[in-house]
């Protein structure tokens, strides 16, 4: 996980395929006990302002690194929010405010998003209410975790008093470090790659230039098919490619992480996404795909019926026989870690 820069988690059966494929024979309870129970793993809102899942003594790097490129004064804007609503714009001492006493209202303890909201309102006036039911971007600006969720509905909780032993990081440092780790993962990269990965509104592709910059002792230019990209000095030998065959989830961090999108999703794959309900939506970030030696060779679905997961994979070219039997061991894996029977179709 140190590895990927996190896992993508706004959809938590995503988040814990993801680490199936990368984990050998952990099972989907040893995951949740680590993420709840023993707390080595921890969910906050950090890459893109989205879910992800951290090793938990590492949230404060993240947080730092996206400390780094935020405001030093920071505003809400006018917001519409999915239901048409529109929440007024908060100016720097709002926000302070609404801030303090949201971390208030979490001291020594996690709440439901709406018991939060009445907290804060409570404290602060009702200024700020409708926006904390109405999403999370505004939480995620406060710098909060996930806590045990309550059945369906998750609590939020202060990652400083949630994560053992927590420690404060330099954020200039810590994006550094974010940078160095994306381009030993992801590389060979360029800025703009980076930034699109990371990103920010306010961090733009020529901070990302002036971050690359800062540690250019320590990369190294590469030509890639003509196209120019960098790598850590240390990184420079690549290994051979190796056969593999894996059904990924949606919003895999293979995916999400890769930005030559026309190489990973060839054109078969790509007529495939189009006809997808979400493909048609959110492109290739948001569909399953059969991945053969790395390169997406189809799309797959799976759908829970009682004790049974059901595997529904479409290639979109024809498989060898050995390709076909790799199929076979992905469903094996996946069923074992859900504890599940796998029922496979391959057409």
């Amino acid at each position: 996980m140190r590895e990927t820069g996190g896992i993508h988690a706004q959809v938590q059966a995503s988040a814990e395929l993801q680490l199936a494929t990368r984990v050998e024979a952990i099972t989907q309870q040893d995951l949740r006990d680590a993420l709840w129970e023993r707390r080595e793993l921890v969910k906050a809102w950090t890459l893109r302002g989205t879910l992800h899942l951290h090793p938990a003594e590492e949230l404060p790097l993240w947080f730092a690194a996206a400390r780094a490129v935020s405001p030093a004064e920071p505003q809400e804007e006018a917001w519409v929010d999915p239901k048409g609503e529109l929440h007024p714009a908060l100016g720097h001492e709002d926000v302070r405010e609404i801030r303090a006493a949201v971390l208030g209202a979490l001291d020594g303890r996690c709440l439901l998003r709406e018991e939060l909201a009445a907290e804060v309102a409570q404290r602060v006036g009702s200024k700020a209410q409708g926006r904390l039911l109405s999403g999370f971007a505004f939480f995620g600006g406060a710098d909060l975790c996930q806590g045990p969720p309550q059945g369906s509905k998750i609590t939020l909780a202060r990652p400083d008093q949630w994560v053992k032993d927590w420690e404060d990081v330099d954020e200039q440092e810590a994006l550094r470090e974010v940078c160095r780790r994306y381009l030993r993962t992801y590389g060979p990269a360029t800025p703009k790659d980076f930034q699109e990965w990371f990103t920010s509104r306010q961090f733009k592709t020529a901070h990302a230039r002036a971050l690359f910059d800062s540690i250019g002792n320590e990369l190294e230019a590469v030509d890639v098919e003509r196209h120019a990209a960098f790598v850590l000095v240390d990184d420079i030998d690549f290994l051979e490619p190796v056969a593999s065959v894996r059904l990924l989830p949606e919003y895999d961090v293979y995916v999400m992480g890769f930005r030559e999108r026309d190489q990973l999703v060839p054109d078969e794959a790509r007529h495939q996404v189009a006809e997808h309900g979400r493909g048609k939506y959110e492109g290739p970030a948001g569909v399953r795909f059969l991945m053969i030696d790395g390169v997406a060779a189809g799309l797959w679905e799976r759908k829970k019926r009682g004790k049974r997961i059901e595997l529904q994979v479409t290639p979109c070219r024809k498989l060898t026989r050995a390709e076909r039997a790799e199929i076979d061991a992905e469903a094996e894996r996946i069923g074992a870690f859900l504890g599940l029977e796998p029922v496979l179709m391959v057409g």
